[in-house]
């Protein structure tokens, strides 16, 4: 019984100490960091460049802003201003659910998260011998800095649409662009798509954080025929979307593995003509051939 109760205490003690250490963090230096490295990663690939350049779009770098005390949301991005905007009460709050959930175990390499908005995916993250708030912190907004970004590039695009009627595809992307579910479906996809590709080949080059896409595809293929007998019963779900844009962002991760950087033009050509019926039909691909995915 002592024993047990030294356990307990020692596990409270250890969530008090983080959660306090959430506030020291400066996520204004944190959030400003991720930001810049966000848009570092796509000059690198040459993807804005090659998305004004095929779409024709007039493309401009949203500000950043940063938000105190607004709990409603993670991020967001306003067209009218053009700006990524943060909310960092939110995203504390984010870092303690994160730090509860990982417990007080000493940890070492790679860590997984589980965002709060949604159940079905793990998301690799490095500790090593890193702050693990500091880590928590920096993958948790560089997904949502990822998101946003998308965003803006959809609304680029959308502009582009309604002015030029010779753009290629034009109806069918209007279509899909005009419902913003679609456009959420969009934004997970590439928020997955490119935190994959960060870990992978600017932060670690570690072929290890491959293996939870592949780890996610089964519970993705399932989560497929779930949507499928709820909405027939007129079930509707504003997280749908979001996990449809998940799943088709991690099945394009399995699906490329280290040659990702190589076919990120036609990943990128793929998300900006992606809808829900090419998500679902994908991911059910996906998960109906996962062996030879796996060991193919």
């Amino acid at each position: 019984m002592t024993y047990l109760l030294d356990k307990i205490k020692k596990y409270i003690k250890y969530l008090l100490y983080n959660v306090k250490n959430v506030f020291s963090l400066n996520l204004n230096e944190i959030i400003e960091s991720e930001f810049e490295n966000a848009f570092k990663i796509l000059d690198e690939l040459g993807m804005i460049e090659y998305i004004k350049r095929e779409y024709k779009i007039d493309y401009k770098k949203p500000e950043l802003l940063i938000l105190k005390d607004n709990p409603t949301f993670f991020g967001g991005y306003s067209k009218f201003e053009n700006k990524i905007i943060f909310s960092k009460k939110s995203i504390e709050r984010e870092i303690n659910d994160q730090l509860k959930s990982l417990g007080y175990k000493g940890i070492k390499g790679i860590e997984y998260l589980n965002k709060s908005y949604n159940t079905i995916l793990l998301y690799p993250f490095y500790i090593n011998d890193r702050s693990i708030r500091k880590s928590i912190a920096e993958a948790f907004i560089l997904l949502i800095m990822f998101h946003e970004i998308w965003h803006s590039i959809d609304d680029s695009i959308l502009d582009k649409l309604e002015k030029d009627s010779n753009i290629k595809d034009r109806d069918y992307l209007l279509t899909i662009l005009n419902n913003p579910n679609n456009r959420e479906l969009r934004a997970s996809a590439f928020e997955v798509v490119m935190y994959y590709y960060y870990l992978v080949n600017n932060l670690y080059k570690d072929g290890k954080g491959h293996i939870t896409a592949y780890t996610n595809i089964l519970a993705c293929r399932n989560y497929i025929e779930k949507i499928d007998i709820l909405e027939k019963n007129g079930y509707t779900n504003k997280s749908v979307p979001y996990d449809l844009g998940f799943c088709y962002g991690n099945t394009t991760v399995a699906t490329y593995k280290s040659s990702l950087k190589e076919n990120i033009y036609k990943i990128i050509d793929d998300i900006i003509h992606l809808d829900k019926e090419k998500a679902i039909d994908v991911i059910k691909l996906c998960g109906d051939n996962f062996d030879k995915l796996l060991y193919g």
